[in-house]
């Protein structure tokens, strides 16, 4: 049993939809966690062969890419002697672009211009406004939209996301991403650099083969052009893929898929392409100590099936 720890950014800087995991919680997790847990590289668990013959086990994952990775949750990796995997979003590694998950946010949140026509006939009603006057009224709309897109077709999400950028023009977004010589620097400490796709985008919804097997090709190819290898390892976007997408993942070289599930890995019962792994968040830390013990997960199954 496999416990893979997943983390996106880590920052004293605090924002009211996609609160980073603070500094000083982020010590508390990585000293709790190398204290009760041999941590090790799930890609060296898996390349030593022996996986499913190791317990107590953990992991530690950070998706995305962000600077704030390198700059305040390394020096902490550093002090307990932590390596971890980073898996990163090749494009905006390149451009150094959020994701379209942050961009969606940041837009609503920093934006002045009041019209947005969102006149899809694949919205609800709830969506299908033509302005949102006030900053509060924008924070409320995003926070439930957010969560919406990710339930809908790549392509329909697309037309909104672009939507939304065309008529926002006024936001600037902020450059939060490492750039290639940061993941160099993790690689030389022996930490690993792996995949989180080209975009970004959610491949469980991509309707396209070839759109699909671009986002995964592309992004591999670019980490062994600036890194030196084609990566073991896949992270699915927000969690998203399906059989397409593990069938095209293994056919590129890949040999490990990363979803989320909020569960403990079992090596002996799961697939190797839907690796479970227990996110973490800005919490207190008594409800992130019962994440990562698994408690919460076992407590809501009981009340589920009470």
């Amino acid at each position: 049993m496999i416990s893979n720890f997943l983390f996106h950014r880590v920052s004293p800087e605090r924002d009211k939809l996609w609160d980073p995991m603070d500094v000083k919680l982020f010590e508390k997790c990585i000293k709790y966690i190398s204290t009760k847990y041999s941590v090790e590289l799930f890609e060296d668990l898996v390349s030593s062969g022996n996986i499913s013959k190791r317990n107590k086990v953990a992991t530690i994952m950070f998706d995305d890419g962000y600077k704030d990775n390198i700059e305040f949750a390394k020096p902490i990796l550093d002090k307990y002697n932590v390596k971890a995997s980073f898996y990163v979003v090749t494009d905006c590694i390149d451009r150094n672009l959020p994701t379209w998950t942050h961009v969606l946010e940041y837009s609503f949140q920093n934006t002045d211009v009041s019209d947005l026509l969102m006149d899809f006939n694949f919205l609800p009603k709830e969506f299908r406004i033509t302005e949102i006057k006030t900053h509060s009224e924008r924070i409320n709309y995003v926070s439930k939209l957010k969560p919406y897109l990710k339930t809908i077709s790549h392509e329909d999400r697309s037309k909104v996301l672009k939507r939304v950028t065309d008529t926002y023009k006024d936001v600037k977004l902020p450059k939060l991403m490492m750039n290639w010589d940061d993941l160099r620097q993790l690689k030389a400490e022996g930490h690993y650099i792996g995949s989180h796709t080209k975009y970004h985008n959610m491949l469980g919804t991509m309707s396209e083969k070839n759109d699909v097997r671009e986002e995964l090709h592309l992004s591999a190819l670019r980490i062994e052009e600036m890194l030196g290898y084609f990566p073991l390892t896949i992270s699915y976007p927000v969690g998203s893929f399906n059989d397409t997408t593990k069938k095209i993942s293994k056919e590129l070289g890949y040999k490990i898929g990363l979803a989320v599930k909020q569960n403990i890995y079992n090596p002996s019962a799961e697939d190797l392409f839907e690796v479970s792994r227990i996110e973490l968040y800005n919490e207190p830390w008594l409800k992130t100590k019962l994440r990562i013990t698994n408690t919460l997960e076992k407590i809501k199954s009981l009340i589920k099936y009470k």
